[in-house]
């Protein structure tokens, strides 16, 4: 942990060009120097770690939130999709019932016609059929009256004849 204490205070320092570490300056100075140079090593390494979990966790936080954006923009995505098919659905049962109130009316304006037409030939037919019967009853009337009516003339006349050969034979009688 004293590395660490000591790192923040290597990262403020501006970084020595490698000619100056590498200068020996005695006989004690290479340690010295080969110490700081270790922990200058050490706290580059450790800034480099540093540096490399930082842009992991940029990394990490970007890709989370592109893997949010292309989860928000595919619900978006699929909510247009449905709400399309939605009204792709209503509009073509708008249009099925549309067309098959049309067929239904023109089906029942047809049945209409036709019973109209049907009505119409039936009370033709009645009224032929009234006609006819009545003309054959006025012909069976009229035939009938004409049959008694010679019947009836044919009866007076044997009548007439009749009374005439009684009074024939009831004057004769009387003579």
């Amino acid at each position: 942990m004293a590395n660490e204490q000591e790192t923040p205070v290597k990262q403020e320092q501006p970084e020595q060009p490698p000619e100056e570490a590498k200068k020996p300056s005695g006989p004690a100075a290479p340690t010295v120097d080969f110490l700081d140079e270790t922990q200058q090593r050490a706290a580059a390494a450790y800034m480099a770690y540093l540096d490399a979990e930082r842009q992991l966790e940029k990394a990490y936080k970007d890709q989370e939130a592109t893997a949010e954006t292309n989860y928000a923009q595919a619900l978006e995505q699929a909510r247009k999709t449905c709400q399309d098919t939605v009204a792709q659905a209503r509009k073509n049962l708008e249009g099925s019932l549309a067309q098959a109130k049309k067929q239904m009316d023109e089906a029942l304006a047809k049945a209409r016609q036709a019973f109209d037409e049907s009505t119409s030939q039936t009370r033709k037919a009645y009224e032929e059929g009234v006609a006819h019967s009545k003309k054959e009853h006025d012909d069976a009337v009229a035939q009938a009256l004409k049959a008694r009516d010679e019947e009836e003339k044919k009866a007076r006349v044997a009548h007439g004849e009749a009374m005439a050969r009684t009074w024939a034979v009831f004057t004769k009688a009387r003579r």
